[in-house]
């Protein structure tokens, strides 16, 4: 299990574009790529970045062994999202997660009922 784990929901209009977007964009840094249904998961060797697309825009988890490896994946993905929506801001609210996958923002969803 990797040892650094966060999550975040990025809010954007036609999630599957963007996380197609986001992955050709990603796949030359990625060592590989893999697609499980609608499902992105971007393999970086000691990390990766697990892209989901839902209703509710793109869930994103980064996922890795060293703090390096950890903040360099995130950097990747807010600068290519910023890039694929052309929302400048960049800005993302990554929250800790465990090691269950999506854990922190689908007990949000159960809390307040939405996404």
């Amino acid at each position: 299990m990797a040892k650094y784990i966060s999550e975040t929901v990025a809010w954007v209009a036609d999630p599957d574009r963007i996380a197609k977007t986001l992955c050709g964009s990603l796949s030359d840094c990625a060592l590989s790529v893999e697609i499980d249904g609608p499902d992105q998961v971007l393999n970086f060797g000691d990390g990766r970045a697990i892209i989901k697309p839902n209703v509710c825009g793109l869930h994103l988890r980064v996922e890795a062994e060293d703090p390096l490896t950890f903040f360099g994946i995130r950097s990747l993905l807010q600068v290519s999202l910023s890039r694929a929506t052309n929302d400048q801001s960049g800005r993302l609210e990554w929250h800790a997660a465990s090691g269950e996958l999506f854990d922190v923002l689908g007990r949000r969803a159960r809390r307040t009922g939405g996404c």
